[in-house]
């Protein structure tokens, strides 16, 4: 089995394709590598994942707004790596989205299983371009980790001393680039202990010379790098925020440190691996149960599903919160919701203003999904009717943004207040 890494959206309506993908990547052999969604991200992470597997297959599909620029950056640093890619391109999406030189199969969102055949055979080019082995990555095994600093300069020397504490308490060698006199191009061996690192803390708003050009080995090198920036360093447009710097102050050291420290456990986080085609069903499950409109997720929901693909029905009996095989940390994040939140909504209310809702929803819709949302409603309605709040929240986390705003549309105030507290809003 070989890890590749998996690009793909969280929203309800991708599950199925990600499901569908998933099980023909085992087939060839192949161990999907993810990452679940979670409340933050930063670009090291992700780079020291790629770095790890063989190559990249996405998924890119339409969506209001177009494509997901996560996914499109995840392809991006396939690029730069130079990493065999492969996306899987829904049919209604224009042709100038991705370049050329990255390969690409069409897929309709509506006849995909019809499509298997092409996929198939997809695969198998991205699977000749990998070769018969996995070649192991060139570098010297016998060296503790280590991490690389550049532009550290411009921080001030109480942040400096910090950033070196949190690395050694994680067990990280320095190697700081920023106090290096060399020239520019550096001397081959200098080349090898940026390209060979395990991390790197760029200070991208540096304007030092030797500094910037380490950036860019470490870039070019798919380095996992934490960016940072001690100004207000502008940022690109066309690129989430979160893959980009983050900002600290000289002026205030403990913050500042706090992101640091925050930005590291980020980048050691795992991914998820799909080895095989029930856990690529569960995850594409998990997915439909916690998929949001807003593409904001809580703290959990990365814990949540990775229990559940993994653990299935495992459990142990001194474990704190849910115990036993019908009991999951999904339901357990519904009882704190609801909780917090029973004050605010009446539950006989509710279940009026949800049959309310779902009446005249029932005037407007047209597509199947309006149709499946009208479903999620009536199944909150009824667990309202039961006294459930828990079960209501759980159910209506599912709705899309048309239940949202037909609710705000016909005044139904505590239908909405349950659906926004549902969904995270």
């Amino acid at each position: 089995m070989r890890p590749i890494y998996f690009a793909h959206g969280y929203r309800e309506r991708e599950a199925p394709f990600n499901a569908y993908f998933g099980k023909l990547m085992s087939k060839h052999g192949f161990i999907p590598s993810l990452d679940p969604p979670s409340d933050d991200v930063n670009s090291a992470k992700l780079e020291r994942h790629l770095r790890h597997t063989e190559g990249i297959v996405g998924i890119l599909t339409a969506r209001e707004g177009g494509p997901s620029q996560h996914i499109l950056y995840e392809i991006s640093m396939a690029i730069r790596a130079r990493k065999p890619s492969l996306v899987f391109v829904e049919d209604t999406l224009g042709e100038d989205i991705l370049p050329n030189g990255v390969l690409q199969c069409r897929f309709s969102a509506r006849s995909y299983v019809r499509e298997i055949r092409d996929h198939f055979h997809w695969l198998e080019i991205l699977k000749g371009y990998m070769g018969d082995q996995q070649l192991p990555r060139y570098r010297v095994s016998s060296r503790q980790r280590y991490c690389v600093l550049t532009g550290t300069d411009d921080l001030s020397p109480e942040i400096n001393k910090g950033i070196a504490e949190l690395l050694a308490k994680r067990g990280y060698r320095i190697i700081d680039i920023s106090k290096d006199n060399s020239p520019v191009p550096f001397p081959g061996s200098l080349h090898y202990d940026i390209g060979d690192a395990d991390l790197a803390i760029s200070v991208v708003s540096s304007k030092a010379v030797s500094s910037n050009y380490a950036l860019g080995v470490a870039q070019s090198s798919l380095v996992p790098n934490i960016l940072l920036a001690a100004s207000d360093y502008p940022i690109t447009p066309s690129i989430p925020e979160e893959y980009q710097r983050r900002l600290i102050s000289n002026k205030t050291v403990a913050k500042s440190l706090e992101v640091v420290d925050r930005q590291i456990e980020l980048y050691e986080e795992d991914f998820l691996e799909i080895d095989s085609e029930g856990k690529a069903e569960k995850y594409a499950d998990q997915l439909v149960g916690v998929s949001r409109p807003t593409g904001h997720y809580s703290s959990d929901i990365r814990t949540q599903i990775i229990q559940e693909v993994t653990m299935g029905d495992r459990y142990e009996a001194n474990q704190v919160g849910a115990q036993g095989p019908h009991a999951h940390a999904h339901d357990m994040t519904f009882n704190q919701v609801w909780n917090q939140t029973k004050d605010q909504i009446d539950l006989p209310t509710l279940a009026k203003e949800l049959n309310a809702l779902r009446n005249e929803m029932q005037k407007s819709a047209k597509e199947a999904e309006d149709f499946s949302e009208i479903g999620t409603v009536a199944t909150a309605e009824i667990e309202a009717q039961k006294g459930d709040g828990p079960k209501v929240l759980s159910t209506l986390a599912k709705a899309g943004k048309w239940t949202l705003s037909l609710a705000e549309k016909i005044g139904v105030g505590v239908a909405t207040a349950a659906i926004k507290a549902a969904c995270g809003l």
